[in-house]
């Protein structure tokens, strides 16, 4: 009986332990998750959570990353679309195989 009572509260103890809190030097800027929205990261940014639509299917992903890393992925973007259009307008091409 003392057997089982011990095992019972090694089980109930071991299921209360709450997991250790995140320390900032553990948080990648890059790669953040959900739970760490708010917090901020080794660079001294707030982590902030955006959806992005995924082509091809309807749901979107939730991605987490420092604010200075978004100004960074935003620029970037934008740079490769800027260069995209400016490629299609400087060869004059339709979109049709062919036509370019």
């Amino acid at each position: 009986m003392r057997c089982l009572l011990t095992v019972v509260v090694l089980l109930l103890g071991a299921c209360a332990a709450t997991p250790a809190d995140v320390q900032t030097a553990d948080i990648d800027p890059n790669d953040a998750w959900a739970g760490l929205e708010g917090r901020v990261s080794p660079d001294g940014s707030v982590i902030t959570c955006r959806s992005i639509k995924v082509t091809g299917t309807r749901f979107p992903i939730k991605q987490c990353k420092s604010e200075k890393v978004w100004e960074w992925w935003d620029a970037y973007t934008e740079g490769n679309t800027k260069d995209a259009l400016d490629n299609i307008q400087r060869n004059r091409c339709s979109g049709q195989l062919g036509k370019c």
